[in-house]
């Protein structure tokens, strides 16, 4: 039995702690503490679980060359959706009228998009900027992504961002629930 891959009930919980951590982790801003605690909770105890098994398979020379198969692929979100997501951030402009119904662009649900302007009264859009409020089908969030060619974001006590990559940053705002 130990020289066996992970059987299947293994695998789904496996598989069940792994996707709603990569859910969380897909997001626009980490849900870092649910995150943490369900990796504590869950995913180490498993991870226990596998290290004992393997190491028990690698005593026993169990172990061969296809040990691929006991690690699963980890894919985000924000890397599939990416060029989706830039070709829309291009079409946000001030002139175009808001149109508050939700779209898909890439793995993500859109309802709203504008340019960014800061936080002062009467600032300038930045050009090329937008700023996409999302909706989570699984959760509320206040979290949403923010495409910022040049300049810097305004922080505020509601406000905060975290760098994504290259020129994006998630946002997370003022929750009013």
């Amino acid at each position: 039995m130990i020289s066996k891959p992970p059987g299947w009930l293994y695998l789904t919980a496996l598989s069940a702690v792994a996707c709603v951590i990569l859910y969380w982790a897909g997001g626009p801003h980490w849900y870092a503490i649910e995150m943490i605690l369900v990796a504590f909770f869950f995913g180490l105890p498993l991870y226990v679980i596998w290290l004992v098994r393997f190491g028990l398979a690698a005593s026993r020379g169990a172990v061969d060359g296809r040990v691929g198969r006991w690690v699963l692929p980890w894919i985000m979100r924000f890397r599939i959706s990416k060029p989706s997501m830039e070709a829309y951030a291009q079409t946000v402009t001030r002139q175009t009228n808001r149109d508050l119904t939700c779209q898909w662009v890439g793995l993500y649900r859109i309802c709203d998009a504008f340019p960014y302007s800061g936080l002062e009264k009467n600032a300038e859009d930045v050009p090329g900027s937008a700023c996409l409020i999302g909706k989570e089908w699984a959760f509320y969030s206040n979290t949403n992504f923010v495409l910022l060619p040049k300049g810097e974001l305004e922080e505020t006590a509601d406000d905060t961002y975290r760098h994504v990559t290259g020129h994006w940053y998630g946002w997370r705002g003022w929750d009013p629930l």
